[in-house]
Formats: C-alpha cells, structure tokens, sequence
C-alpha cells in the first residue's frame, strides 16, 4: 500500500550481477606455513616421555617428561599431567605436577592446580589458582648471565670512627671519592 514499486507492474527489481563462486584454499602442505597440533584426548593416559615437533593439548593423563622446546604445550582442564614440561609456551587449565620450563611464557589459569616450579622470561598467574612452588623469570639461561655479567667487587673498607681519611683521586670514570666522616651531615 505504501510501497507503490511493489504494486506497479512495470516495476523491475534491480538486477545484480551474479558473483563467482569463492574458490576453495588448497589443502595445507606439511612443513609449508601450516602450524601442526595434536591431542591427547581425555580417557586417554600416557606413561613415558613425549617429544615431538608440533603444538600438544593434553586433556588426559601423562607420566614421565614433555619435551616440545619449540612449540606450546595446553594442559586443558581435565588433563592431569605428572611430568617435567620443556616448551616454548605452556598453558596450565587443568592439574600439573612437575617443573615447567618455557622459552617465552608460562600462564597458570584460573582452573589450575600448579605443584612444581616454573622457569620462564614471563609468567603469569591468575587469580583463583593454586599453585605450590617457586618463579624464576631470568631472561636467559643462568649459565650464560653468569658469564655476561662481570664480576662483583668486594666494598673498599672504611676507616674506624672518628679517624680523618683524605680522599683518593679517582683512578677510573665511575669511582667518587671517599668523602671524610666528619663532613657528612649529623642525622637528628
């Protein structure tokens, strides 16, 4: 009644060219830019060491030690793990009992239970978890920030109270000298 185009005859709806069909992506190549993942699935359980070269989720059981350095490892909430875990991602939702060890981050989820410690450049914990253990976020192996860092100097010993010392000259660009203990302000 209000639309006059609908009820006028000579009245043509606008033609719309038709589109091509999408084309369908070519199926993945192996080792070409596609991220693999595997599984192990919740009525699953595993005793022995995982190594492997692809992302894990973990929503069964596993024993003994992963070991997946480049890729990320998920423990889903029911997976229940007793295992040492080198990865370069590890997500915890469920339980895990065992140190992990992280290349980039570790995040323990709000439905965790964490029973080991986690060595990692970033960590995060949140709110609600449980988790029993220690955090070390060293950005780099320890052995190898030994080495860079130089060595701590032993502190320069102070003359006994109430002796008058001259100020060495400084021998290098970052060394003050000694100020004498009668020039420093009394303390009330």
């Amino acid at each position: 009644m209000w639309n006059k185009r609908e009820d006028d005859p000579t009245y043509r709806l606008p033609s719309v060219p038709p589109q091509p069909p999408a084309p369908s992506a070519p199926p993945p190549v192996v080792g070409e830019g596609r991220h693999e993942h595997a599984a192990i699935g919740a009525s699953i359980s595993i005793l022995g060491d995982l190594k492997g070269e692809e992302d894990l989720t973990i929503l069964g059981r596993v024993e003994g030690k992963i070991d997946l350095p480049q890729h990320s490892v998920v423990i889903g909430r029911s997976g229940r793990v007793t295992a040492d875990i080198h990865a370069k991602l590890v997500s915890v939702e469920g339980e895990v009992r065992g140190n992990l060890f992280a290349g980039e981050q570790i995040l323990i989820r709000r439905t965790a239970t964490m029973l080991g410690n986690l060595t990692a450049p970033r960590v995060s914990l949140e709110d609600g978890c449980r988790f029993k253990g220690s955090v070390d976020m060293e950005a780099q192996p320890p052995d190898k920030a030994r080495i860079a860092a130089p060595p701590a100097q032993a502190p320069a010993p102070r003359p006994p109270a109430g002796a008058e010392a001259a100020p060495k000259p400084a021998s290098n660009v970052g060394e003050r000298p000694t100020p004498k203990p009668d020039t420093a302000p009394a303390r009330p």
